[in-house]
């Protein structure tokens, strides 16, 4: 008998030592509010309704395609940190980087004959 009231007042320890130690978490981590927005996810109002709708433009609408160029390039910029006079207003530089610049070829080792391709030595 004297085992089960230990079992018991060992088990009503626990669970308050668990609910102090719940209680002082939630206290310590500020509650339910949530945490601020980082920097990069802070834009205005209008920009964050014209990206929205932006998304569902087509190419057809000429005026609205054009805004919307005008508005994501202001958004690259913004989250590039371009300097504002970077990009000329109406500049489309969509296809600027997709040249590859040139291979370093300094790191290959010299006076190796070069590797044979496996399409050359079939027969």
């Amino acid at each position: 008998m004297a085992d089960i009231q230990a079992f018991k007042a060992l088990s009503l320890l626990t669970t308050i030592g668990v609910l102090v130690v719940t209680a002082c978490t939630i206290q310590l981590r500020g509650g339910d509010r949530p945490p601020p927005p980082p920097k990069a996810e802070q834009t205005t109002d209008e920009t964050s309704s014209d990206l929205a709708r932006c998304r569902s433009v087509a190419a057809e609408e000429a005026a609205g395609y054009q805004h919307c160029k005008q508005v994501w390039a202001e958004n690259r910029r913004r989250f590039f940190g371009k300097k504002a006079g970077a990009v000329a207003p109406g500049h489309d530089d969509s296809a600027a980087g997709l040249a590859p610049a040139p291979k370093d070829q300094s790191r290959i080792p010299q006076g190796y004959p070069p590797l044979a391709t496996p399409e050359a030595s079939k027969p």
